[in-house]
């Protein structure tokens, strides 16, 4: 068997533990002992940002908000997705180790010399409280834990959002309790399977929670007459 070789961690003030392994090539990240992020697995997540971003590749400045890091391959197939020139990328991961974990070690090193991209230390729902009807698509990658999200929190994504535009959430499974909290705070929402991960002899499937702030109306209707 392979070695396991630690290449990171951090000790947070709440106690908890986030470390960073490798193990032939594949790169974990894990929460006090549990897979937070692989970068064997992250099919859904690039399903995630591909069906986030759909309505509006045609936004001639679209700004992204990506809460959550990971291993980057949300970020990095947003960014492929949207190729503007003018296009905006915001990272809001409160743990400046994991950005760094990215930048030493991720997959997709070169997008963080990419002007587009930058990056906020603070809690996605704390950001989007300053954004009021800026944001064209959220993507937020919780695929391995419940996914708490409060209703404030909710609201908050909400009203940065655009409307017609979509917070999309990865999990593991299915969560009625957060469809909830999102429709209280005024999301439509509906549930899309995809696959875990491409590779590997057996498919697991994750979910895909799409909250949309009210109806899409497609580019050629808007701009019909």
């Amino acid at each position: 068997m392979k070695p396991l070789t630690k290449l990171g961690e951090k000790q947070m003030e709440d106690g908890s533990l986030w470390e960073l392994w490798e193990r032939d090539g594949v790169l974990t990240i894990q929460r006090d002992g549990m897979p937070c992020a692989n970068s064997f697995t992250y099919g859904s997540e690039e399903s995630m940002a591909e069906i986030a971003v759909s309505p509006i590749t045609r936004a001639g400045q679209p700004c992204i908000l990506i809460a959550g890091l990971g291993l980057g391959y949300g970020l990095a197939k947003v960014m492929e997705c949207l190729p503007k020139e003018k296009a905006r990328f915001i990272v809001a991961e409160p743990i400046a180790e994991i950005v760094s974990w990215n930048r030493q070690y991720g997959e997709h090193t070169a997008l963080w010399d990419d002007k587009r991209v930058s990056v906020e230390t603070v809690p996605a729902a704390q950001l989007c409280t300053k954004r009021t009807g800026s944001l064209h698509a959220i993507i937020m990658r919780h695929t391995h834990a419940r996914c708490e999200i409060k209703l404030n929190e909710a609201q908050a994504y909400f009203n940065a959002l655009k409307g017609g535009s979509l917070l999309a959430i990865s999990l593991a499974k299915s969560d009625k309790r957060l469809e909830a909290t999102l429709r209280k705070a005024g999301f439509e929402t509906s549930i899309t399977p995809v696959p875990a991960s491409a590779k590997g002899k057996q498919q697991r499937m994750h979910v895909l929670l799409l909250a949309r702030r009210g109806r899409f109306v497609p580019f050629a209707e808007r701009h019909a007459g």
